[in-house]
């Protein structure tokens, strides 16, 4: 059922108004919805009163720790720089994008499985180096098959690290093994196991700003609960902060970078590309406890890895190397990086024949990763 929410927007322009104007506000397609509808495209389960209790006066320490972590040392190897930046964003690390195309949960709260996969699937592009992975897992796999496992409902919502667990003992197919619908219809493909993903060094970042910073410099974007206000869902762009008491749930998005200028995280909705600022949103510090969710459980996980067994589109081999005394060879695939030649010395010296000889002849290859491993590579039709 839809909701005059004209009214409610007049208010709230008048509230920013006399704020100064942090953010703008406007008719959204989330707008309309009425109650039941909206709590539908959140996800988590809300706090109750005296958690959010509990956390009165975090903020100002939160914003103070986040504004504190710049110029901290990193020692990631895959961090772009030595210490931690003023600002950061996945989305343009030197020109390179490896943050996946935005999603739309539909009516259903599952915001959990898009955030979690939305963190994991940057995770597996920034910590290779190659933005043109573009994975795209399938949130029907984590929300409708393993939560539900779980006893999670399209209108219970779930937490991140009940599907962490799932992410990293059981994995998540691919989204064409299994299409997401928000009505949960449809299964996933039989040979699934042969198509996935999982997530490996799980994280607990909970109330710990500058380690959040760490983390997405180091490894990419991590999953993150919030508080959800009735003003947020006629967000249109710049830095939210709640103008109004009235809460509406919890809520699982993806941190995708932070700018420390606008006092600020980046991060990445699941609402679809026409709500917010083309599908992401910034958030200041402090704000909704997007740091540190109300209650005992942790909130902000990110991984260190994620390992695929599946085979993947057809791509360039950029680099190949071999060692003469053992026969282990490594191929750098463009969209994959650099994956280990399986199988022993017969297989390694075969894959790397028929890999020179795709390079030479201008081929692609299409490759079957196995955790670091690269299993089988096809050349037009020739199987090794």
């Amino acid at each position: 059922m839809s909701r005059p929410h004209e009214p409610e927007i007049a208010v709230l322009r008048d509230s920013l108004a006399a704020l100064g104007q942090p953010w703008q506000a406007g008719e959204t397609r989330l707008s309309p919805l009425g109650d039941r509808a909206r709590r539908l495209r959140l996800g988590v389960p809300a706090p109750a009163q005296a958690d959010i209790a509990a956390r009165a006066g975090l903020a100002e320490r939160l914003v103070a720790e986040a504004l504190d972590a710049i110029g901290r040392p990193v020692v990631d190897a895959t961090a772009p720089a030595s210490t931690l930046p003023k600002s950061f964003d996945l989305r343009d690390v030197g020109g390179r994008d490896f943050v996946t195309a935005v999603r739309d949960q539909g009516s259903c709260a599952s915001s959990v499985a898009f955030g979690v996969l939305a963190a994991l699937e940057t995770t597996a592009a920034f910590t290779r180096g190659v933005p043109g992975l573009d994975l795209d897992l399938a949130e029907a796999h984590l929300f409708h098959g393993h939560a539900a496992e779980r006893g999670y409902t399209s209108e219970s919502g779930a937490w991140p690290d009940d599907l962490l667990d799932d992410a990293v003992r059981v994995g998540v197919t691919f989204e064409d093994y299994f299409p997401y619908q928000d009505d949960g219809s449809g299964a996933a493909d039989p040979d699934w196991p042969n198509r996935l993903a999982k997530a490996a060094g799980v994280t607990d970042l909970t109330g710990n700003p500058a380690a959040i910073k760490q983390h997405i410099f180091g490894y990419g974007a991590v999953a993150a609960c919030l508080t959800v206000h009735s003003d947020f869902f006629h967000y249109r762009a710049g830095v939210y902060k709640p103008t109004t008491d009235h809460l509406v749930g919890g809520h699982c998005v993806a941190i995708v970078g932070w700018d420390d200028d606008a006092q600020c995280w980046i991060a990445k909705n699941s609402w679809g590309p026409g709500w917010g600022e083309n599908g992401f949103f910034r958030i200041g510090y402090g704000e909704c406890f997007i740091e540190c969710y109300p209650g005992k459980r942790s909130s902000v996980f990110g991984c260190t890895a994620v390992h695929l067994r599946a085979w993947l589109p057809a791509q360039r081999a950029l680099r190949l190397f071999a060692t003469a005394n053992d026969a282990n060879g490594w191929a750098y695939l463009e969209n994959v990086g650099w994956t280990h030649l399986a199988d022993g010395q017969h297989s390694t010296t075969n894959k790397l024949a028929m890999l020179m000889n795709a390079r030479a002849g201008g081929h692609s290859v299409t490759p079957f990763i196995n955790g670091n491993e690269l299993s089988t590579v096809q050349i037009d039709q020739l199987i090794v």
